[in-house]
């Protein structure tokens, strides 16, 4: 298996779930809640872990509080390395998301000070490098991307729904990422056609992919032109993190050399059955997610 390191925010997630949002400044009855990780990158290699790769994951610090405590704690038992910025914080970031019965997600950051925080979070040399490059964590990926592309790891970035950042086109110079991978609405499926094709033409990675929810992913090459890659039919259960289960599917059906085809749609099953499962089930298996693919 691979030697796989992932760069990204880490924070706490505290999630409500209420049936219809509230008109302002009004309330509404929250029917759940749940704790679990961000962002993407954590999740990520939680996921790899149980694949059977080597992860190491560089993040910033969190604190000896109980989310941090939540976090330490599950990261651990999902078998992922740490090495973190250097600053130790009063208290571990969280967020706040909020879940109605329609499936939209609405959240609320508590990242302030995040970029400064990531500060030191540098990877040793890995076989494949996943960085999240989301807007809020400015350029604090462009030191691992740059180290990562002088080191000839294949490259997976995420935008997780955020532009393209400004200083992206300038630490490639004329070099390509692997995957550049980002998001859209489920409902509008011209937004993610419109998406792929501009970032296609940006031509920032060999191939670029845009999730949809319950319509599955549309990617581009240049070898194979645009394919749409349906998501699987199940029972839904949550949908955080979804994402991240298709990256890290992507991710390990590259590795042992699928195809692209098999690898998008290996991709999108591993991602249905994460949505499938409770924040504190068992992390998917490839053997499960093949037979999700069978099925």
């Amino acid at each position: 298996m691979a030697t796989i390191g992932c760069f990204s925010y880490l924070a706490s997630v505290h999630t409500l779930y209420v049936e219809t949002y509230p008109r302002l400044n009004y309330g509404v009855e929250v029917i759940d809640t749940d704790q679990f990780i961000a962002g993407d990158g954590p999740l990520v290699a939680g996921l790899l872990s149980a694949l059977g790769h080597d992860v190491t994951l560089a993040s910033n610090n969190v604190a000896d509080d109980p989310a941090g405590m939540h976090v330490h704690k599950r990261l651990h038992r999902w078998g992922v390395h740490r090495t973190t910025g250097r600053r130790l914080p009063d208290h571990t970031p969280v967020n706040i998301v909020v879940c109605d019965a329609a499936g939209s997600r609405t959240w609320f950051s508590g990242l302030r000070g995040i970029i400064g925080a990531l500060d030191g979070a540098a990877l040793d040399p890995t076989a494949i490098t996943y960085v999240d490059c989301y807007e809020v964590l400015g350029e604090a990926p462009r030191p691992v991307i740059a180290a990562a592309l002088d080191r000839g790891s294949e490259l997976v970035l995420n935008l997780g729904g955020s532009p393209p950042p400004p200083w992206l086109a300038s630490t490639l110079a004329g070099r390509k990422a692997a995957v550049l991978q980002t998001n859209a609405d489920e409902n509008d499926e011209a937004d993610a056609n419109r998406l792929l094709t501009t970032l296609h033409a940006m031509q920032f990675a060999e191939l670029t992919v845009v999730t949809a929810g319950r319509r599955g992913a549309v990617s581009a090459s240049a070898d194979a032109g645009v394919i749409y890659t349906p998501a699987k039919a199940v029972a839904v259960r949550q949908v955080q993190g979804a994402g991240a289960a298709f990256s890290a599917a992507l991710i390990h059906s590259r590795t042992r050399g699928d195809d692209l085809v098999k690898s998008l749609d290996y991709a999108c099953a591993g991602g249905s059955l994460w949505c499938t499962r409770s924040l504190d089930g068992p992390l998917p298996r490839d053997n499960e997610i093949i037979a999700l693919m069978r099925s």
